[in-house]
């Protein structure tokens, strides 16, 4: 049955953007079916839809087609205005809506009570860069037989010695990550900000150690369609850009809340230092 890829596949990139939105929300103990819809949030659905529409028009028509150079130049505009101008939105509407409370608590009347202004409305630039990789790969396994030589390699099985070679990479994460965890908690005993950043790189290695293992058993079992070469590197990809996110957003912030952490921790000691003298 003919289907018009340039209408399926972003429609598919939506929803799996979409779905992975909500996923993320709840995994972080957010539940709310809003994110089914609604916009802003990790990752960007916009850049997903367009970047999938790209991708599509790369490799259905061509990099010298009209369509391709046409959906290239637009994938680029609306991801500059997801984390531009939206985001500058975004953070308007944020202040306005901190102005708006502050009046609500001085008792200052409004003409409109209970004003609120959404605020997710723009995305950071990593939100952005999740959704574009999102679209692109999802256009790819939609078009896979226009690889080439590179859907050839990817839709091979592998050999004994590198199956063997993907197992134990992600043997070496599943450990790795339970050992990890162990020296934070040993090392930083009462610290809440290690205790964060070692739950999340244990959620990290695990998830993709177990996916990545279980993908290897069915390519030793040659299940069909999932015995690709394809799948234990698209869990590795997917590993290698969810731990650079990690290592990025750690170095960013984890430094300076550890620092007040124990700015804190040191504040107290004196504090209760004090009240025993005064006893």
């Amino acid at each position: 049955m003919a289907y018009n890829p340039y209408i399926i596949i972003p429609f598919a990139a939506w929803a799996v953007a979409q779905i992975t939105k909500f996923a993320i929300a709840a995994f972080k103990g957010k539940i709310d079916f809003r994110y089914l819809y609604a916009s802003g949030g990790m990752p960007s659905v916009h850049s997903a839809v367009v970047c999938s529409l790209a991708t599509t028009a790369l490799l259905v028509d061509g990099p010298s087609s009209h369509l391709f150079g046409f959906t290239l130049i637009f994938a680029a505009v609306v991801m500059y205005d997801s984390f531009g101008v939206r985001r500058s939105a975004g953070e308007q509407a944020a202040a306005i809506n901190m102005l708006v409370e502050s009046l609500d608590r001085n008792r200052v009347k409004l003409d409109q009570p209970g004003l609120h202004i959404r605020e997710i409305l723009g995305h950071q630039p990593r939100e952005v860069t999740a959704g574009a990789i999102l679209g692109v790969l999802l256009a790819i396994l939609f078009n896979y037989d226009r690889l080439g030589a590179a859907g050839v390699f990817l839709q091979g099985v592998p050999k004994r010695p590198e199956l063997i070679g993907y197992m134990a990479i992600f043997i070496i994460l599943l450990v790795g990550g339970v050992v990890t965890r162990m020296v934070l908690r040993a090392r930083y005993p009462k610290s809440k900000v290690m205790k964060k950043l070692s739950t999340r790189i244990l959620v990290a290695t695990q998830t993709i150690g177990w996916l990545g293992l279980f993908s290897t058993a069915l390519v030793y079992e040659h299940a069909s369609y999932l015995a690709w070469r394809l799948w234990p590197l698209l869990i590795l990809l997917a590993g290698v850009l969810w731990g650079l996110w990690l290592a990025t957003d750690s170095y960013k912030g984890v430094p300076g809340k550890l620092a007040l952490e124990n700015d804190q921790a040191r504040r107290l000691k004196w504090l209760n230092w004090g009240k025993r003298r005064k006893r």
